[in-house]
């Protein structure tokens, strides 16, 4: 007589994936894990189907203790590291294996709690994003899900970005992005939901952005503040020179304010500008302190 499979109820698989038990429930109803119904209409899903549903979506089990199975070993898909608060790890392992939904379910319980929306999202993706760059050093993350962790968070920014209340038309405005040779988009579109949240009229010129690029946005846009944030430099001199061109032709009733992690000491002092900036939180509260008399 064949021995018969362990069968699992969405809840376990959900917690063995790190993942909604929405999101499971959506994959099983959707054919994506094969499944088993009870007589009474229940789902259920062998120890076949799951590792078939493991091996189409080149997932791993981030904790397959919920299914009464051996953990094992560091692997891509593997969990992710980062902070020891339960929404961050619940909001970056998600992030890797995909599943938007749990990830946007994590904000939005933050959101409304009564957090900042900026705080929540700079809180939850800079963890994340920080945790899979320490995966990929070991191998646990492959360059699709760096990739598609980085579209989802801009999708869940673009959201509390547009959640947010209409900004008035004499609202201060500001400007920025990252500049040539820096791809990241995370943190400008980051600097930008935090800024508007913080009532400026804040547009995010997106990255690896030219200086006469800048410097034909300043025309155009006629900000009272400009931000450029700084993840990576290729070539430091070249950078140097081009963002200290920058600084020289802003007009002095423009403030200039820089970040990054790219930043370090010893790059900062040859750089020209009106303030660095350490965080968010940190640019949040410099651009108050300039913001124009009569901005909001």
């Amino acid at each position: 007589m064949p021995v018969q499979q362990p069968q699992y109820s969405p809840k376990q698989v959900a917690a063995a994936l790190s993942a909604s038990e929405s999101s499971v429930k959506r994959w099983c109803d959707q054919g994506a894990i094969p499944t088993i119904r009870t007589v009474g209409g229940h789902r259920k899903i062998t120890l076949d189907g799951l590792q078939e549903f493991l091996r189409k979506t080149s997932r791993g089990l981030e904790s397959p203790q919920a299914l009464g199975l051996p953990s094992q070993q560091p692997r891509r898909n593997g969990l992710v590291p980062g902070g020891e608060d339960p929404d961050q790890q619940l909001f970056r392992n998600a992030l890797a294996g995909g599943d938007e939904d749990t990830c946007r379910r994590v904000i939005w319980k933050r959101v409304r709690a009564g957090e900042i929306r900026s705080d929540v999202a700079g809180y939850l993706v800079t963890d994340a994003m920080h945790g899979f760059g320490q995966a990929w050093d070991c191998d646990q993350l492959d360059a699709y899900q760096e990739r598609r962790g980085c579209d989802i968070c801009i999708r869940l920014i673009n959201e509390l970005r547009g959640d947010l209340e209409p900004i008035p038309d004499d609202a201060p405005v500001a400007i920025g992005g990252a500049p040539e040779g820096d791809p990241y988009q995370l943190p400008t579109a980051l600097v930008e939901l935090s800024l508007r949240e913080a009532g400026w009229n804040a547009v995010s010129l997106g990255s690896n952005l030219p200086t006469d690029s800048f410097l034909q946005a300043i025309v155009d846009y006629q900000p009272q503040l400009v931000w450029l944030s700084v993840s990576t430099i290729s070539d430091v001199s070249a950078f140097i020179v081009e963002e200290n061109r920058l600084a020289e032709h802003i007009n002095d009733d423009i403030s200039l304010l820089v970040g990054g992690r790219a930043l370090s000491p010893e790059v900062r002092p040859q750089l020209r500008y009106t303030a660095h900036c350490n965080g968010l939180r940190n640019l949040v509260d410099l651009a108050s302190m300039i913001r124009p008399v009569g901005g909001l």
